[in-house]
């Protein structure tokens, strides 16, 4: 998978701004560590001592904490609590997961630390998992949306607190360490599933990465449709969702700042329809 993004990575040499640890303190990769196809194999070759079989989502807190999440909120994903199958479905794709113990316990870690955050990985697991479930109707497909959902912005819990807490604007190297969080998932991802070669790593690298070539950390085009699903799940999520430092957008307000994105050639026009059949009562919805 990497053969592809070898050479741009080598030219631009991303050096990690921060450290990145394990959950339980084990370094995975130093400050000013250039970002390569070679440190996700130490970091795969570093897991490898602590391996554990995955577990089944089902038989943590996870599935619990997003039928709470979707139930509280009824105006924003009343499109899935409505209908109780649409839900149970829902409940079952994501519970049928299995990932490595590890990231549940870094699941957790932004869970006590980061609730924003922890939300947002329901709500955009959620989300994408149901768009999935409409795009590719394949069980395989969902399940590996699913996945890719759950961790996908584990590395923001190792951002620094003062940084993801703070209300005034970042400055440009606090904006770099926030950038920087796909690959510190991606480093996190190789060294639990010990596998630098892991398909979903090219999904989580690109979540926030353009199809024109724009965008972070690695400024490589995104073609990956998958990464996509969860790009505009990510991106509509954060917008409609208040934070301390701005008003929350309508769902109608969040639907013509994604459509400038496609129609700036930034994300793939196919997956804002699905969202967009989801709230086909839009104009119930108040401006503010």
């Amino acid at each position: 998978m990497f053969e592809k993004l070898k050479e741009k990575l080598f030219s631009r040499n991303p050096k990690l701004p921060i450290f990145i640890n394990s959950w339980n303190n084990r370094v995975i990769a130093r400050k000013d560590e250039v970002f390569d196809a070679e440190l996700l194999e130490r970091a795969a070759r570093m897991g490898k001592k602590f391996q554990n079989a995955p577990v089944a989502v089902s038989t943590s807190f996870i599935v619990e904490d997003m039928e709470k999440v979707l139930k509280k909120n009824p105006k924003i994903y009343g499109f899935i609590t409505e209908n109780l199958k649409f839900l149970d479905d829902l409940l079952d794709y994501v519970g049928r997961v299995k990932i490595p113990e590890q990231i549940i316990s870094e699941i957790s870690l932004i869970k006590e630390n980061y609730s924003y955050n922890y939300h947002h990985i329901i709500a955009v697991t959620a989300l994408s998992t149901r768009i999935a479930r409409d795009f590719f109707l394949d069980d395989d497909k969902i399940l590996e949306v699913a996945e890719s959902c759950l961790l996908y912005d584990i590395g923001i819990g190792h951002v620094p607190a003062h940084i993801i807490n703070k209300i005034g604007k970042l400055s440009d190297k606090e904006r770099e360490i926030i950038n920087f969080h796909p690959v510190y998932s991606a480093l996190l991802l190789a060294h639990y599933y010990c596998d630098h070669n892991h398909p979903l790593i090219d999904t989580i690298l690109k979540h926030h990465e353009n199809l024109d070539g724009s965008g972070f950390p690695l400024k490589v085009a995104n073609n990956n449709i998958n990464s996509h699903i969860l790009k505009i799940s990510d991106t509509f999520d954060a917008l409609i969702s208040a934070r301390p430092f701005r008003k929350f957008y309508s769902p109608k307000e969040a639907f013509k700042i994604c459509e400038d994105l496609i129609n700036a050639g930034k994300i793939a026009p196919d997956i804002l329809p699905i969202i967009y059949s989801y709230y086909l009562f839009i104009d119930q919805y108040p401006e503010d």
